[in-house]
């Protein structure tokens, strides 16, 4: 059950924490770089990218969890 459903559920929140910290860094914008931005431009997508990985697999593997319940 924890690997199976909890797992992921974590995976889904730590990636949506991330992207909404991204969010948040990067000036509420997500191609413009502002003077205090502590990333660069291609590190800042790197970090979008991680943040959408993290979501979409927490969200696969846990439709495969759930299904092997059902």
């Amino acid at each position: 059950m924890i690997q199976d459903v909890i797992l992921p559920l974590i995976s889904i929140i730590i990636g949506f924490f991330y992207s909404k910290w991204l969010y948040k860094i990067t000036g509420n914008s997500f191609f413009e770089e502002t003077d205090d931005d502590l990333f660069s431009k291609v590190q800042t997508l790197k970090g979008w990218f991680a943040a959408a990985v993290l979501v979409v697999v927490g969200i696969l593997f846990l439709i495969k969890g759930i299904s092997k319940y059902l």
